[in-house]
């Protein structure tokens, strides 16, 4: 892999040490390719001659505006976004509720993610020649999930369709068949995962969501005897709702090894639990997001792997586009996937104003907040996702890119504007202070009471009133040290003082199971840290009020 991907690496980087000439000369293509399409003479594709023409051309659209768009698509008409046939297949955006967004995926999709994750692995071999060396466990979700009406387009999950139609030689490599991932039931889903990866010499486990895996391991961990019982006699539990077909296929490539199961018990007595640490030794590499509001839940990971285990984020992505590619093990960062998408940015401050300032990647600044916009090849322009991101740093002369937080994810009780950004440094801050470890934590904007409550679970036993009290004490001083306007609305009185909820063990566990049984995929779940109300929050071990200066 390291030898066939070293030219497109090279190609990549020649278009980032050239980052203004590649950006433009692929804005030019695209605009080219579909100006004869319905959205392409609508705003007049054929006659924009440059970045700052596309600007003045097509309004920042959002998806109420793409919408329409996509219906006529699935109605049956060509040539509506992008030109020639209809789309291969729809990705199906997670966690909505009523009509889903469908994203079209096109043949330049396509294209543009396989060179995305070869780029990707380059990196990562370069860094971790041996990642490679045993079996790949990839985390991901069902390829079709349904079908459009009259025209049949599949849609549903493009990580799994990516497993699904994989060359053979690469299928080979997988620690479980493609059928697995179509199990409804998610609690046997994860099951028969593990008990196809477990007994197998897992090495890479390429996936997004850092809590779908330790999920996984939670799994594995809960059901142990089941899992030492199958290996022991080559069978599958009947413990779990497994449709036959599926059940059949894979009872068919199991066979019994009473040493690996007899070693597997013996190395979870010894440790108390059965953890990767045991089952998969030379694991050298899990791909998952490091930053954002799931990135909490990335350093768990050590507490089951190695803590030598390296952790590589996959890369900043949306239903819409892959977005960036780290390109190191450090931080969330990574270079713009420009070969494939045409990318804008406008100052957070600024968006919204009519005279905003819209930049191309070449022009950024490090530190500054900015709104990004995409024009991607399935068919979005200039299409805003409602994300701040910031640059870190360059490399061959391109930025580094980190996603911050989503732009609506902004608490406003009274004008200090406080964001999930804020709330993810300061309780971070707190914590490490203090020694608690969160398993998960919620602040919420109570605008009845005029102030905020951090809702908190932590990984083990209560650590005691008296160290909740310092982490609330913490947690307020160091968001009174980024917010000036919140430490002068608490001065004012404006702001009543924080409160503090501990949060019952499987508080988290909860919110997942409630999330996933409405139809949100678990591989995908994104915690909120910022809110009006707590979900699953009937249970509260005990409240710290500092304004009552007691315990209820």
């Amino acid at each position: 892999m390291h030898t066939v991907t070293r030219a497109r690496w090279h190609g990549f980087m020649g278009r980032c040490r050239r980052l203004e000439q590649a950006q433009r000369s692929l804005l030019a293509e695209r605009l080219a390719r579909h100006a004869a399409t319905a959205f392409g003479k609508e705003h007049g594709f054929e006659r924009i001659q440059s970045a700052a023409d596309y600007a003045r051309a097509v309004p920042v659209s959002s998806w109420e505006t793409v919408d329409p768009y996509i219906d006529r698509i699935i109605a049956g008409e060509t040539n509506v976004l992008t030109a020639g046939s209809l789309p291969r297949m729809f990705n199906k955006t997670s966690g909505t509720t009523g009509k889903p967004k469908l994203i079209p995926v096109t043949p330049e999709s396509n294209q543009g993610n396989a060179l995305t994750q070869k780029i990707w692995g380059f990196a990562a071999l370069t860094r971790h020649p041996g990642f490679l060396s045993g079996k790949v466990f990839p985390v991901v979700n069902k390829a079709v999930e349904g079908r459009t009406p009259g025209t049949n387009i599949p849609y549903g999950a493009v990580s799994g369709l990516m497993v699904r139609d994989a060359h053979p030689l690469a299928r080979s490599r997988y620690a479980y068949p493609y059928d697995v991932v179509e199990i409804e039931d998610f609690s046997a889903r994860r099951y028969a995962l593990m008990r196809c990866a477990v007994p197998q010499p897992v090495s890479f486990i390429p996936g997004s969501n850092p809590n779908a895996l330790l999920k996984l391991f939670e799994s594995a961990d809960a059901f142990k005897a089941d899992l030492f019982r199958d290996i022991h006699d080559g069978t599958l539990s009947e413990n779990y709702e497994i449709p036959a077909s599926i059940r059949a296929a894979l009872t068919r490539r199991f066979k019994p090894d009473p040493r690996r199961a007899t070693d597997l018990e013996r190395l979870a007595g010894q440790s108390g639990r059965l953890s990767p640490r045991e089952y998969w030794p030379n694991l050298k590499l899990i791909g998952c997001w490091k930053g954002g509001t799931v990135g909490q839940f990335a350093n768990h990971l050590y507490d089951w792997c190695s803590p030598e285990l390296a952790l590589r984020d996959t890369g900043y992505m949306a239903s819409e586009a892959h977005i960036t590619i780290p390109i190191s093990d450090d931080g969330n960062s990574g270079l713009l996937t420009i070969h494939t998408n045409f990318f804008e940015f406008i100052p957070e401050e600024e968006f919204g104003r009519p005279d905003a300032r819209v930049l191309m990647a070449h022009e950024l600044e490090p530190g500054v907040p900015y709104q990004i916009l995409l024009t991607t090849p399935g068919g979005l322009y200039r299409y805003s996702i409602n994300d701040v991101v910031e640059v870190t740093g360059f490399h061959a002369g391109a930025p580094l890119v980190s996603f911050l937080r989503k732009g609506r994810d902004v608490m406003n009780l009274q004008g200090e504007k406080v964001s999930a950004n804020q709330i993810l440094n300061s309780v971070q801050a707190a914590c490490g202070e203090t020694g608690v470890t969160p398993m998960h934590f919620m602040v919420v904007g109570e605008a009845a009471t005029s102030r905020y409550h951090l809702y908190i679970e932590p990984v083990g036993a209560d650590p005691g009133q008296a160290v909740m009290r310092r982490l609330l004490a913490s947690f307020n001083a160091h968001l009174c040290h980024t917010n000036h306007v919140f430490k002068r609305y608490l001065d004012l009185d404006m702001l009543k003082p924080t409160a503090l909820s501990l949060m019952p063990s499987g508080w988290l566990n909860e919110i997942v199971d409630t999330q996933v049984g409405a139809g949100m995929r678990d591989t995908q779940f994104k915690p909120s840290i910022l809110g009006q109300e707590v979900p699953c929050g009937e249970r509260v071990v005990y409240c710290i009020d500092t304004l009552e200066g007691a315990a209820a």
